[in-house]
């Protein structure tokens, strides 16, 4: 809008030179840029005169000379005098205005007196002189010019003024030499005020330009500033969700953790029908509970940092197979056909999928438990179908049901955290809305790509494509070892401040056969091992513990004591900072609740990595 304005000047904006809020840092630098020209321009002057006198001393009368001198030497130094009184008042509006007044009187008064001198000195008669004049004005002109294109009306005043008179004298001998000359003088005139005009222009231009900039950089880092905060914010505010969940998952998985010691223990005892009924709906209700509390735990993990893939070469039937086992039973239930995938090209004669991938077994697992789950979940008639499809150095996986579908507007957010499709009463027995958040962070963290299709009221597919593996080295990832693992016999140093926990742990052990020595603290344990004269076999111990110790503590400590020991902590914790100083420490990790055949198996995984390692 401003250039706009530049570009189509009228002769009444030639001699403006307004003041206002918005153009005040742009007139500001103006007035600056002419009060640090003023030594230039008088010293200039001031040297000028006196040469022009003595050049004219024996053609021009001396009181003439010597008179227009005293004005000259006046005038510049009366303006000298203002400029060294005013020149650092250039801060507001005010300032700025005065300083334009005082450039128009000045530059009106200088160029009158000048102009008025090249009158004085007219020799008639003598065209060399006057060519000599002539040429003076002309190049005093042309450095007007150059200096100073700032501060409008002074340039065009000074210009005017400064060389109207000599035109008007030269016209005035009435020669045809003399007004072909007069009209020269004229036209270099106004090629002067010509470019005088661009040159403004060009130095307006560049001001405008400039704070416009500096106007888009302080808005820039002031956004980036918000940004920054706005962040900050988000990150403190993730940072206490984490904490709060971390605190919260303690306290609550500790209660947990023995309702489902105790849970299994009834159902093993209870021999009523009724009784076992009972215990099993108890055990289904513990066991909801027990996946929620999992849901978060994964966002947590995966959030921290501390899961990491571990690639394997390995068969997808050993995968489909699990898939089926756990999951036909509740496709079942809600009267849905679950089918599994055979290979497209593989297996067309009805042999099982033989496809080798190369992933993470367990969080590819993962990925495709929750998107079955949810699969089953929002389907209510109809079937979900897994299915493998071969392509070149790939193999496709896709989950499609005939569920409700997702509406276009809601495709964006589904892999959000606690976002549910049309469950707006947050009905738990649709979850806590993390299974696609866990699929898109174990997607991040294997670098595949989930792809969405779905049509609503007809039904929704999420595929993704896998590396295809090598037959070579082939593992069984999924083949799963015998529950009852052999740990009989082992020594167990047990250290839990929970005692119901602690008590029915200890009981559970013995059954197994081990001879286990528990306590709340590790220099309780400590000292009965000491006792007995014996060494663990294996530390069992909680993360948290009274007197502000954890864990690791413990392990310090009985390692000190024994050296090498292999070591499993129990937790309840989420948040990260636990979660990857335990990675860091070397032991196995079990998170709370805990089914008695888990802890079995990571007891004895546990004590089987230590025996290899040695």
């Amino acid at each position: 809008m401003w250039l706009r304005k530049l570009s189509a000047w009228s002769p009444k904006e030639i001699w403006r030179f307004d003041v206002d809020e918005m153009n005040l840092p742009v007139r500001r630098e103006q007035v600056r840029a002419r009060i640090a020209l003023y030594p230039t321009m008088l010293g200039s002057q001031v040297m000028l005169a006196p040469l022009l006198v003595w050049l004219m001393w024996d053609k021009v009368g001396h009181d003439t000379l010597l008179g227009w001198l005293m004005l000259v030497l006046g005038i510049h130094l009366a303006e000298f005098v203002r400029w060294l009184r005013a020149r650092g008042l250039t801060d507001n509006m005010q300032d700025c205005r005065d300083w334009n007044v005082r450039f128009i009187v000045n530059t009106s008064f200088v160029a009158i007196i000048w102009g008025a001198g090249w009158v004085a000195m007219f020799v008639p008669g003598d065209l060399g002189y006057q060519a000599l004049l002539i040429c003076v004005a002309m190049g005093m002109a042309a450095g007007a010019v150059t200096i100073n294109p700032i501060h409008r009306p002074s340039l065009f005043l000074y210009l005017i003024l400064f060389l109207s008179p000599l035109i008007v004298r030269v016209a005035m001998e009435g020669d045809r030499p003399h007004l072909i000359l007069a009209f020269m003088l004229l036209t270099y005139v106004t090629f002067l005020l010509n470019a005088g005009i661009k040159l403004m222009l060009t130095f307006e231009t560049s001001l405008r330009q400039r704070f416009e900039k500096e106007s888009l950089l302080h808005e820039l880092r002031a956004r980036e500033e918000e940004i920054a905060i706005a962040l900050d914010t988000a990150e403190q505010a993730n940072r206490a969700k984490s904490k709060f969940l971390a605190t919260a998952s303690h306290d609550l998985r500790q209660p947990l953790q023995a309702l489902r010691l105790f849970t299994e223990a009834l159902q093993d005892v209870a021999k009523e029908p009724e009784s076992q009924r009972l215990a099993g709906q108890i055990g289904k209700s513990v066991n909801a509970l027990v996946d929620m509390f999992d849901d978060l735990l994964d966002v947590s993990r995966l959030d921290a940092g501390i899961i990491q893939p571990r690639w394997q070469h390995f068969e997808l039937f050993d995968l489909f197979d699990r898939l089926y086992v756990d999951f036909e039973p509740l496709a079942k239930a809600k009267g849905l056909t679950l089918q599994l995938p055979y290979c497209n090209e593989k297996g067309m004669n009805g042999s099982p999928c033989d496809v080798i991938v190369y992933s993470d077994p367990f969080l590819l697992e993962r990925m495709m438990r929750n998107l079955v789950s949810n699969a089953i979940r929002y389907t209510d008639k109809g079937q979900v179908e897994v299915t493998c499809r071969c392509l070149p150095e790939e193999v496709e996986i896709a989950v499609q049901d005939t569920g409700i579908g997702i509406r276009p507007e809601v495709l964006p957010h589904i892999f959000e955290e606690y976002y549910q499709v049309d469950n707006p009463h947050r009905d738990r027995r649709k979850g806590l809305g993390l299974g696609l958040a866990i699929v898109r962070r174990v997607e991040e963290l294997l670098g595949y790509r989930v792809e969405v299709e779905s049509v609503p009221e007809q039904g929704s597919i999420f595929k993704f494509s896998l590396k295809e593996g090598d037959a070579s080295v082939l593992a069984r990832p999924y083949v799963i070892t015998q529950s009852r693992q052999d740990v009989s016999n082992k020594v167990i140093a047990l250290v839990e401040d929970d005692a119901d926990i602690r008590e029915f742990t200890v009981e559970i052990m013995q059954e197994w056969g081990c001879r286990v020595f528990a306590g709340e603290s590790g220099a309780a344990v400590l000292r009965q091992l000491d006792k007995a004269a014996l060494r663990p076999d294996l530390l069992v111990c909680d993360f948290r513990l009274p007197d502000n110790q954890t864990a690791l503590d413990v392990m310090r400590e009985m390692r000190d004591y024994w050296g090498e020991l292999p070591v499993l902590i129990v937790t309840g914790d989420t948040g990260s900072e636990a979660l990857q100083a335990i990675q860091q420490s070397g032991a196995s990790l079990l998170h709370k609740p805990i089914a008695p055949s888990r802890l079995r198996s990571m007891m004895f995984l546990a004590m089987q990595g230590a025996s290899k390692s040695k």
